[in-house]
């Protein structure tokens, strides 16, 4: 049984995304615990489609991490060129 925070990060979504679902009747064993709050048979979220362990989604490239070349379709590589003579 894991708690909304725990299935959410179990699962690789939001807790909203675990609380919306409870809420149409996705985790039909779901429990009310009066220490815990609500807990979810992990069985529930299998059913309901979730995937334990999902990968979440990559950290985004560190600012200059592609050596100031901009990456194709990067807006800095759409500017133009600035002018020094001007």
């Amino acid at each position: 049984m894991l708690s909304p925070r725990e299935a959410a990060a179990a699962c690789g979504v939001s807790r909203t995304t675990v609380r919306r679902r409870r809420e149409d009747g996705a985790f039909p064993g779901a429990v009310l615990d009066e220490r815990r709050g609500w807990l979810i048979p992990v069985e529930d979220l299998l059913a309901a489609g979730f995937r334990l362990n999902a990968p979440s989604s990559p950290d985004p490239a560190p600012a200059g991490a592609d050596g100031g070349q901009g990456a194709p379709g990067d807006v800095a590589s759409l500017r133009p060129p600035s002018n020094a003579s001007a």
